[in-house]
């Protein structure tokens, strides 16, 4: 397989990753707060410990965090700081789409 196809691949597992609501709360609390223990995480995210566990494994497989073992807890911390800069970009397109939306919406109105 060409490296290109590789890299195409990998942004799309990366994007898929990165696509839920859940997941991106997660990344959020992480990269606001640092490492956490996952019983740290399921109380600020407000989902069942199951489903939380099945969103922090998609991101560890995806290579978006990493974790690590202290005696019974797993801490999970965002893997590449680089992954916040996509997240900040992200929310900052969002809001300028947003705003022109509203613009629109109040010119029509007018």
């Amino acid at each position: 397989m060409k490296r290109e196809s590789l890299i195409v691949k990998k942004n799309v597992e990366m994007l898929k990753a990165l696509a839920d609501e859940t997941r991106l709360k997660i990344l959020s609390i992480l990269g606001e707060e640092g490492e956490k223990c996952q019983c740290e995480i399921i109380p600020l995210i407000g989902k069942s410990q199951s489903t939380v566990s099945q969103h922090l494994q998609t991101l560890v497989n995806s290579g978006i965090l990493e974790l690590r073992r202290e005696g019974q807890r797993t801490y999970y911390r965002i893997k590449d700081e680089r992954i916040k800069k996509i997240l900040d970009l992200a929310n900052r397109i969002s809001q300028d789409m947003i705003l022109e939306f509203s613009k629109l919406a109040q010119s029509i109105e007018s």
